[in-house]
This record gives structure tokens, sequence and C-alpha cells, in this order.
């Protein structure tokens, strides 16, 4: 059951660079309203409210999928659906002639907007709230002990029309928010996203030939 849902009044949320549906590589076109004006009758329509938590309204998708969402001549083809359990929205899409979950949305917005001046303090070393210089800590992980050591492992990317490592960055973020890790606290976060990632898809051999098989004839 969706918990209720009151518009909450604010700027239009800035929008992802890539659209938000599961494996689309296209740019970011057109604003999505994940609520419309209709449903929330005369209320704030950029920001809303659910159990407690305030979202952004709308979702930056590509101009082919958002027909799909929102054409009033043959679209609606794809839908997204909130799950109030998880509080994440999933993109869904035919699949052998059946609505299906896709996958989540990327780039969704899992914690509450940081302002602007503290995300800089932040970045500079110093107290979000005061804007002091904290004091400078051994840095040691979360069990108490010294820093593991590290070596860089690269990854050339295409750099062109298609923004590479953008992509990777963002799969990369996205999946460790699903896996319970914190994408900006931890050092080596796509070590530890990456490895079980192929893990699984080391497991799991033939649903992945088969789905890649799939996709490469579509």
């Amino acid at each position: 059951m969706i918990p209720e849902i009151r518009g909450v009044e604010g700027k239009p949320a800035k929008l992802s660079e890539w659209c938000v549906v599961p494996g689309c590589l296209s740019l970011t076109q057109q604003r999505h309203h994940l609520w419309p004006k209709s449903y929330l009758r005369g209320q704030p329509y950029e920001w809303v409210e659910i159990a407690g938590k305030v979202i952004p309204n709308s979702v930056g998708l590509c101009v082919r999928h958002h027909g799909w969402v929102s054409s009033p001549v043959g679209g609606h083809k794809a839908k997204i659906t909130y799950d109030p359990d998880t509080g994440l929205f999933d993109w869904w899409e035919p699949v052998n002639g059946e609505m299906a979950a896709i996958g989540l949305l990327r780039s969704q917005a899992l914690v509450a907007p940081e302002p602007e001046v503290k995300r800089v303090r932040r970045q500079e070393g110093l107290c979000p709230s005061c804007g002091r210089v904290q004091p400078h800590e051994k840095a040691k992980t979360q069990n108490g002990l010294p820093k593991r050591k590290a070596k860089t492992w690269t990854l050339l990317v295409p750099d062109d029309g298609e923004e590479g490592a953008e992509i990777l960055n963002t799969y990369v973020e996205d999946l460790a928010v699903v896996m319970g890790l914190d994408p900006e606290g931890q050092r080596l976060l796509r070590y530890h996203v990456l490895v079980p990632v192929l893990e699984w898809v080391n497991q799991n051999k033939g649903a992945f030939i088969s789905d890649w098989e799939e996709a490469a004839t579509a």
C-alpha cells in the first residue's frame, strides 16, 4: 500500500545527466514528473513527501523513454512504480507481452540533499556545520584497523559522445546503495561493488549469456 503523498514547496530538482532507465545510454532530454498535477490536486508540484521523506518529484528521461510513459498517442508502453518498502522506484516495460520490472531507476536520491555550503566544507576537510578545521585522525577502517594496502587497476573508457567514466560511476554508486554501502565513505568502494557483482555473473553464466545474446539481436 502506497503511503500518503503530499506536495512540498521547492524549485525543480537538478536532473541526472543520463536517462535514469536501467541500461539506457542516452542523455537526459526531458523532465518526467512521477506524480502529475492531477494526482496532487493543486499542491506544490516539484517535491513530494512520502512517509516523512522528501524527494524530488521528477526524473530525467530521454525522448524515447519519456514517450513510453507519457505519450497520449501510442504511449504508456512502460511505467514507473514506487515501492513503499524500499522507498525506491522501478522501471517496468513489456517482456514477452507482459509488463515486468526491468530494474531500479538509476541516480535515485536515496539520502536527503545536503546544503551546498555543507558539501563544500566537507570537501575541504572542514566541519560541515561550523566550518572549523577538524582534527586530523589517522585513517582507520570500520573495525578500527589501519587502512588496507591498495594499488591502482586502470581501465580505459570512451570520452567522446559517450562519457564512459560517468556511466561507470553511476552504476557503481547505484549498486553501492542497493548493497548497503556508503558511496562516499569507502576508499575501496569500486572494488567492493565490482567483485561481488562479477562473482554473481560468473556463477550465473548461463542466464547472463542468454540475456546478452538476446540483447545483441534485439
